[in-house]
């Protein structure tokens, strides 16, 4: 089971393809802030998000990663339930931890006991109360497996009531990026820090569309942000379609990353350096059947065709093949946005995104084929059989010359290749580019993605429109 302990233990190579590997030891409560007191930045924010439209009728607050309870102790005092979660190693170790968790205990008198202390990760996970809120105070850029950041975002999934919300608050890069930058500090995907420590901390900047992408993929849609100086904010609520349900276990993650105990606390500052051999073998924060192009690609494999198996399966494939395209084309298309309605709700569209690239092939369109292109319309087909006329004239439908005249239908197959060449052709005397990307594509798209292969992403996607652009036989 993952999560017994807050000490990870890793043996990562010192270079790509390197025998020596490096013994890196990190404890997460490492990096547990000293300060009691929220501060104004932080006061600020919160406050905005009690006075907002979403949370004014917040009751019940759910501290994840308490840390050492600043928070909580500031939404008990604005007479909030609060229950905060932390590994029982940092309230033993930490006298500050101790200090504050008797004032929060102190507000429960009688009958009413607003606040709830839960051992991470037992038995927090099996306690069965909802929340309203959710709070991620930096937690998961500090926990070095990927996987796992996706793992606490399904359990909260579980936690927080219908329509409720999590509050994402996590640091910008800063200082961190001159280390990332060095690569002496590499640790899966991103740095060790504590370089006088013996046991290190971890730390992982998260861009905004990498946040987003991790909070749709576990049931969240994106909702505000705040302002922080220094600092992501953002706010999301809970949909209907917790994607990475059953797609990502704790089973999946021990499987693939062992506990070797056979690392040692370590003895020095610097990281121990050994030889692998066949007693002595990697442990990878992030292995790659744990990476994301796998997961999406068993996700596809698990999505039922049609409705008839799962009634959910259209929206789940839609979002999925959306998210897909999101992150292949991430620099290049921003803003996804899922179900617009057009012409005062006539016409709803999937998926839209802002076309805003500087090169590649959306700036190639642009700027090079003439197309208009200002927002890219995606519709996504869960079906069975071959697309057939009903689905081309639906996307039409959807172009116009405010919106865009390009348009992709992503569909699980197209078997008959001559026929939907054929009605593609037939839109291009309307100025209309549709283009159709199967599953097969999607996995092709995400493995060049997984290999940083822009160029070799650019001209897959070339393949698509160049039969249109030539009007040719094949």
């Amino acid at each position: 089971m993952i999560w017994k302990s807050p000490v990870y233990r890793f043996r990562v190579p010192i270079e790509e393809n390197s025998n020596e590997l490096k013994e890196i030891v990190i404890d997460v409560t490492g990096s547990a802030p000293n300060f009691e007191d929220v501060k104004d930045s932080m006061s600020n924010v919160f406050e905005k998000l009690l006075e907002s439209e979403e949370c004014k009728n917040v009751q019940r607050v759910l501290d994840f990663g308490a840390a050492k309870l600043r928070n909580t102790f500031y939404f008990l005092n604005k007479g909030k339930n609060v229950a905060a979660v932390e590994f029982e190693e940092l309230s033993k170790n930490s006298d500050q931890a101790k200090r504050i968790l008797k004032k929060c205990q102190g507000k429960n008198r009688g009958k009413h006991n607003p606040f709830e202390n839960w051992l991470f990760p037992y038995p927090f996970i099996h306690y069965n109360t909802e929340y309203d809120l959710a709070l991620l105070i930096n937690v998961l850029p500090v926990m070095p497996v990927f996987a796992e950041r996706l793992m606490v975002l399904q359990t909260l999934y579980e936690k927080i009531k219908n329509d409720g919300y999590v509050l994402w608050y996590a640091q910008t890069e800063g200082s961190y990026k001159d280390k990332r930058l060095s690569g002496k500090y590499t640790c899966g995907d991103g740095i060790w820090t504590g370089i006088t420590n013996y046991k290190k901390m971890f730390f992982r900047y998260h861009e905004v569309d990498e946040v987003d992408e991790m909070f749709a993929l576990n049931g969240f849609d994106f909702v505000k942000k705040f302002h922080s100086p220094g600092n992501n904010v953002r706010l999301y609520k809970k949909n209907k379609y917790c994607l990475l349900k059953n797609n990502l276990t704790f089973e999946m993650i021990s499987n693939e990353i062992p506990q070797d105990n056979s690392i040692k606390d370590p003895e020095t500052v610097e990281p121990k350096i050994v030889s692998g051999s066949e007693k002595i073998t990697e442990i990878l924060p992030n292995p790659t059947k744990l990476s994301l192009a796998n997961i999406y690609q068993s996700m596809l494999d698990k999505i039922p065709e049609g409705k008839d198996k799962d009634p959910k399966a259209p929206e789940i494939y839609h979002r999925v093949a959306s998210l897909i395209l999101s992150r292949v084309f991430r620099g290049s298309l921003s803003g996804m946005e899922i179900k617009r309605d057009k012409d005062n709700g006539l016409k709803v569209v999937d998926t839209v995104f802002k076309n805003k690239a500087k090169n590649g092939f959306f700036d190639d369109l642009a700027n090079k084929f003439k197309i208009l292109c200002p927002y890219i319309i995606v519709e996504a087909k869960n079906y069975s059989h071959d697309i057939k006329n009903q689905e081309f004239d639906q996307l039409s439908g959807r172009l116009d010359d405010k919106v865009g005249k390009f348009g992709i239908i992503v569909c699980r197959d197209a078997k008959n290749q001559e026929d939907i060449k054929s009605r593609c052709e037939s839109y291009l005397n309307k100025g209309e580019y549709v283009i159709i990307l199967t599953d097969n594509d999607l996995i092709n798209l995400l493995d060049l993605y997984q290999d940083q292969d822009t160029e070799g992403i650019n001209d897959y996607m070339d393949k698509k429109i160049r039969p249109l652009l030539f009007r040719s036989k094949k």
